[in-house]
């Protein structure tokens, strides 16, 4: 980056572009979070083989991906174009352009990213997500909603907003995954341990103020809320690892399969040297298989329900879509109304919707623990097995 002309002049000049332009309430919509950024995407990108071309174009998209801001807030990507056209045209190919155009327009929250540059770009632009500096940069973004958009909120609603941005964004790259992902869920469980103290701290000056306990539906429907958002919390991070040991495996799986399939046996010189890898690598296939399947069998969605549900049960909850859904819609209106009227019996079917929630969790985990220990053990053991090959053929 430090060699190439075009976006070390483009980095001077979006520089003075936020210094001359930029109002001083953008705490955390500046130039040090564009550095940032760009910073994130040249280290995401080591790990593919960009070609000069596509690495320039996305340092240029990073560069200019916040600039709209110096115009307005919301959709301030189209503006961030505006910038990066008029700062371009007739000095760059159109094609790249419109590259970097579209690569612009992908910073807008939520859109799913579409191609490799796209996805880095992506992390790179929430790449405090997973840092430990997370809560510290939300801070100056809370300063800047409440200077620009006129938006305050409690301690209480702040942390929510940021525990639901956090469960909602996830990293695209293998890299970003492997290297942010586990600090971003600590931030995900720091931010729900953040919700928990204040709505703790909450009740108690609601008590203090009004000089008794606050009445006691309050508390119940703090406990049922609580548990439902960190069941909810527990299976995004369970289904998010899974996914991590499918990606990583399918590889692994890929690889190999590719390597017996054009004859790669390391050596020719004669039979034992022509299949002594072959071994090891049989073991490693199948160890990422089975972790394959288990991380399958943790993440696959389980909505069956084979029992016809019954409303006098005591152990089925209506609250349960695959229960609900089998009744007619009258009915199902008609069950909520006397839900609603009755507050002990709301109170089982949430519990008990809460206990088949943790059944379906522990399975999860059970299969989970059972993919990383075969993941782990097939990797120690393949690495040992090539080792020793090695030292006896010697």
């Amino acid at each position: 980056m430090k060699n190439n002309a075009i976006v070390k002049d483009a980095e001077e000049y979006v520089f003075n572009l936020f210094r001359d332009k930029l109002p001083n309430n953008y705490v955390y919509h500046n130039f040090n979070h564009t550095d940032e950024t760009v910073k994130a995407c040249k280290r995401l990108s080591k790990s593919y083989n960009l070609t000069s071309r596509d690495y320039e174009v996305l340092m240029l998209a990073a560069l200019f991906h916040d600039t709209g801001y110096i115009n307005t807030y919301q959709g301030h990507e189209v503006n961030s174009v505006k910038f990066m056209e008029a700062y371009l045209e007739g000095n760059y190919p159109e094609d790249d352009i419109s590259e970097i155009e579209a690569l612009i327009l992908s910073t807008k929250f939520q859109t799913v990213p579409d191609g490799s540059l796209q996805e880095i770009l992506h992390d790179a632009d929430y790449i405090n997500i997973g840092r430990k500096n997370f809560n510290r940069r939300a801070d100056l973004l809370r300063i800047e909603w409440e200077r620009i958009l006129e938006e305050t909120y409690t301690e209480e609603e702040w942390a929510e907003v940021q525990l639901k941005f956090l469960v909602d964004t996830n990293f695209k790259t293998d890299d970003a995954v492997l290297k942010y992902n586990k600090q971003r869920e600590t931030n995900i469980i720091e931010q729900h341990n953040k919700i928990e103290e204040h709505k703790t701290k909450r009740i108690k000056e609601e008590e203090k103020a009004l000089g008794k306990p606050v009445k006691e539906g309050r508390g119940i429907e703090t406990l049922y809320r609580s548990v439902y958002a960190y069941h909810i919390n527990l299976t995004s991070i369970a289904d998010n690892k899974a996914n991590m040991m499918i990606s990583i495996n399918t590889i692994i799986i890929s690889i190999v399969i590719t390597l017996f399939g054009t004859g790669f046996t390391f050596s020719t010189q004669n039979e034992f040297g022509s299949i002594r890898f072959v071994f090891p690598m049989a073991f490693l296939l199948l160890t990422s298989l089975l972790t394959v399947v288990f991380a399958i069998l943790s993440a696959r969605p389980n909505v069956t329900n084979k029992e016809k549900f019954e409303l006098s049960k005591k152990d089925s909850s209506i609250l349960f879509f695959g229960n609900f859904a089998q009744l007619q819609l009258k009915e199902f209106v008609d069950r909520i109304e006397e839900l609603k009227q009755e507050k002990n019996e709301l109170y089982n079917s949430m519990s008990v919707d809460i206990y088949y929630l943790g059944s379906v969790l522990v399975k999860k985990y059970r299969y989970l623990s059972w993919s990383y220990n075969i993941f782990m053990i097939g990797m120690v053991l393949s690495a040992v097995g090539f080792i020793v090959i090695m030292l006896l053929s010697n």
